[in-house]
């Protein structure tokens, strides 16, 4: 019996249709429960919730406010 390889529908499925780049990102623990206060109640991960508050940010102001 074979065993091992790729089967269709396995795995988890991608969030974005484009490639991921990892980072690490440190923030100030208040920030860091506010980020998971609003994923959890958006049902979200993490960095999705970053995500959709980064293209929020642009969109309000056409570019990040730094």
């Amino acid at each position: 019996m074979a065993r091992g390889g790729f089967r269709e529908g396995a795995g988890r499925k991608k969030e974005y249709n484009e490639p991921i780049k990892k980072i690490l990102l440190g923030l100030p623990e208040s920030v860091l429960k506010q980020l998971d206060s609003y994923a959890s109640a958006k049902n979200l991960s993490r960095p999705k919730a970053v995500a959709i508050l980064v293209e929020q940010a642009m969109e309000q102001n056409g570019q990040l406010a730094i």
